[in-house]
């Protein structure tokens, strides 16, 4: 008996029953689809009955065509929601590759003298470490757990002998220089692309929101490059202290001294939301108080690991997501766009979750090159299911800079289907 081969179909994009785009056979470089075989429900011959070639240039164009309707919207509440992905692009690194960078911090290198030592199997071994995968936030949380049930113990490797704490506190910030990035030029640089065009929404319309998971400053640096004022929680004074009424606040332009009764708002403005906190950020033990410094002695960061949750509950985390929740309240045309979010956080999930099945008027776009991959979350895989069946949400395999590069202009949208999502966490 001839076993039967799967025919392997990709989904480029999904945007209800409708409007889908599916490609066989194909390959992706970095993120890029390069090469397919046929795309489903395309024809293979024009009106004139000349033969049509399948390629990935096709594809991609197609793709770029639907989502490119789907944007041209004048949505009244523009978020934007970033992961890890959005920074991958310009030099940051995945969760996998910070735990091959963590592998090589303890590796003792084989010598005329020595034989090689693995000094992070070590580590594993003592905290009871005994899964397959390269989970760093998991990782992390079992050296936690065992430093609280059975205390802080030194681990020896090689010539080398280090408390799990200190071990955990170099973790910490191998992830923190990692997640320095520097500004890339501004001809590769997404993040700027992006907020040029976002930015150019009419005066009248509510402040672009992005709420962004990563520690980089990215996101400032492309304020900067367009000459953009981000209203990121933080004083104008210096030094840059962090109270949640300074996301209320905005900038209007005021002629001479008189005053007009409409408000002019200034252009390019937009809300920086970092829900993990930033490589710039620093609590002051003696006041609590929490202050942009370019060289702190500590960073303010929610590090990959279970108490991540925890901490997602202390200021200023719990200010930010509380405005990520009431974004997403906004029953008014809202749309958030997640870009490079693997939809692993709980409690991100949850707020997601509750503005789909709670909020008529809210749409979700999802912009990943591996929607579609076997790896993906569970959550990921529910979404899919579920914009299979609604337009209210968009699902893109696109990487972020060719995304940004072919954002378009703004249009108004309408109304569609109500459905009932259920997201399952990993």
């Amino acid at each position: 008996m001839v076993n039967e081969v799967k025919e392997s179909w990709k989904y480029l994009l999904i945007n209800g029953k409708s409007k889908t785009l599916e490609v066989k056979d194909s390959e992706f470089d970095k993120g890029k689809l390069v090469s397919i075989s046929e795309i489903r429900n395309h024809p293979k011959k024009d009106s004139e009955d000349r033969d049509i070639e399948h390629t990935a240039d096709l594809a991609n164009e197609i793709k770029r065509k639907v989502y490119k309707e789907f944007f041209q919207k004048p949505f009244k509440n523009l978020v934007f929601l970033s992961g890890a992905g959005s920074s991958m692009d310009v030099g940051g690194l995945s969760m996998w590759q910070l735990w091959e960078e963590t592998k090589k911090l303890y590796l003792i290198e084989k010598t005329e003298e020595a034989e090689e030592v693995d000094g992070f199997k070590i580590i594993r071994e003592k905290v009871n470490y005994i899964a397959d995968d390269t989970n760093l936030e998991a990782l992390l949380s079992q050296i936690e757990g065992f430093c609280k049930f059975s205390g802080d113990c030194e681990i020896e490797w090689g010539i080398n002998k280090k408390k799990l704490s200190e071990i955990k506190e170099e973790i910490f910030n191998l992830i923190k220089s990692k997640c320095t990035i520097p500004t890339p030029p501004k001809e590769a640089f997404p993040h700027k692309v992006l907020l040029e065009k976002v930015l150019q929404r009419k005066q009248t319309s509510s402040r672009v929101k992005v709420f962004t998971l990563n520690y980089d400053l990215l996101f400032e640096d492309a304020a900067t490059a367009v000459n953009a004022v981000a209203i990121d929680g933080f004083s104008f004074t210096f030094p840059r202290t962090f109270s949640g009424r300074y996301f209320d606040y905005d900038i209007v332009q005021r002629e001479g001294s008189k005053l007009k009764e409409e408000d002019n708002f200034v252009q390019r403005v937009f809300h920086l939301h970092k829900l993990h906190g930033s490589i710039n950020w620093e609590r002051i033990e003696e006041t609590g108080c929490i202050v942009i410094n370019d060289k702190p002695k500590k960073a303010l960061m929610v590090y990959p690991r279970e108490a991540k949750y925890e901490d997602s509950y202390e200021q200023p985390f719990f200010e930010m997501m509380a405005r990520f929740q009431r974004n997403l309240r906004l029953n008014d045309d809202t749309l958030l766009v997640c870009i490079g979010y693997s939809f692993n956080d709980k409690h991100i999930n949850a707020a997601i979750e509750e503005a789909l099945n709670q909020n008529p008027g809210f749409r979700l776009a999802i912009i990943d090159p591996g929607f579609d991959n076997e790896s993906a979350s569970n959550s990921l895989k529910t979404i899919k299911e579920n914009a299979l069946q609604t337009e209210r949400i968009l699902m893109v395999s696109e990487t972020f800079t060719d995304f940004a590069n072919h954002f378009p202009e703004i249009k108004t949208y309408e109304n569609v289907q109500q459905v009932t999502i259920n997201l399952k966490n990993d």
